[in-house]
């Protein structure tokens, strides 16, 4: 009983705490953790999603960019900070979901490890390569890489990554594994592209879309069954003959998983506030990423969403072949 009683205690103590904690949250700046270099999709899509839940709140929300491990360095940063509000994370679908079946030693569990806000950007992936590459197409470029195979070399954000199990997939499908090289960020992998260094990657749409604008890149393919509204002349992946390959980046916000309840509603209305918002909507828009329906965004979708797409990727990424190094 004295056991029960100490529980009880406890538990009426922590909530006390979370309630008065909400009466004057947030205090203070709020510190957004993205887990990669500066300049790719992910830091554009939070640096976005900040502004826009900075005006909900009326409080600052920093972005701090924590890069190493295919995002698994800064995803564990979220795990391990104070669980009061003040640190939220972003994670996609390389973090939260496949980096389970790639990195077997991940420091943190997505299904029970974290308390989710909501997903706040879709956007498709892309095969891209260097404007020399000796394909204008995707069957030219498959005729190339099964030619080339170990000589093709691909980079990619680390293991894990978007960028990463994107092309794991559209390489199995193709039956032509490149050689990868794996960066600490997007700017470094697209430079090397640029610089003729590397063959190509396979990244979002919002991460490559200026490059392959201004003709610094060559794009090959989309992902997705309708053409990206940034790129429009970019074949689908449908359209080009591999029906297969769809590989569509979510990305969405999560807290420490012991954050009180009253902090996360206010952070979860701030999220909806911002996606709401027709300029939010606007700048994921030109980047090339969409606002998700109101049913797939809430916190409850993306909790659902994270565990369906673990078991997801690691069918996908076994049936490829992947082993973990």
């Amino acid at each position: 009983m004295r056991l029960l009683t100490k529980g009880l205690f406890g538990l009426l103590l922590s909530a006390a705490w979370g309630v008065a904690l909400a009466q004057s949250f947030p205090e203070r700046p709020i510190t957004m953790i993205v887990p990669f270099a500066a300049g790719g999709a992910a830091d554009a899509t939070g640096r976005i999603l900040a502004e826009g839940m900075s005006k909900a709140l009326g409080k600052t929300i920093v972005v701090e960019n924590v890069g190493g491990a295919g995002g698994a360095t800064g995803t564990a940063r979220v795990k391990n900070a104070q669980p009061d509000g003040y640190t939220i994370g972003l994670g996609h679908t390389g973090t939260l979901a496949a980096a389970v079946t790639v990195m077997p030693k991940l420091p943190h569990n997505p299904k029970t490890d974290f308390v989710y806000l909501g997903v706040v950007a879709a956007t498709p992936n892309i095969i891209f390569v260097r404007k020399d590459f000796p394909a204008n197409d995707l069957k030219q470029f498959i005729a190339v890489a099964q030619q080339k195979q170990d000589q093709l070399t691909f980079g990619h954000s680390g293991n894990g990554a978007a960028s990463h199990i994107t092309c794991l997939l559209f390489f199995g499908l193709i039956k032509a594994p490149p050689t990868y090289v794996p960066y600490r960020g997007f700017g470094q992998t697209v430079n090397d592209i640029i610089a003729g260094k590397i063959d190509g990657s396979c990244d979002l749409v919002a991460s490559v879309a200026g490059q392959a604008q201004s003709g610094l890149v060559k794009a090959l393919v989309v992902a997705s069954k309708e053409r990206s509204a940034t790129l429009p002349e970019v074949p689908t992946a449908v359209e080009a003959g591999l029906p297969e390959f769809q590989a569509e980046t979510w990305t969405g916000l999560f807290a420490p998983k012991a954050t009180p309840k009253p902090v996360l509603d206010i952070l979860e209305k701030a999220v909806a506030t911002a996606l709401n918002d027709p300029e939010v909507g606007k700048r994921l828009t030109t980047i090339g990423a969409r606002v998700p329906a109101a049913g797939e965004r809430g916190a409850a979708a993306m909790q659902k969403l994270v565990s369906t797409e673990i078991d997801h990727w690691a069918d996908i990424l076994n049936k490829a072949g992947f082993k973990p190094d």
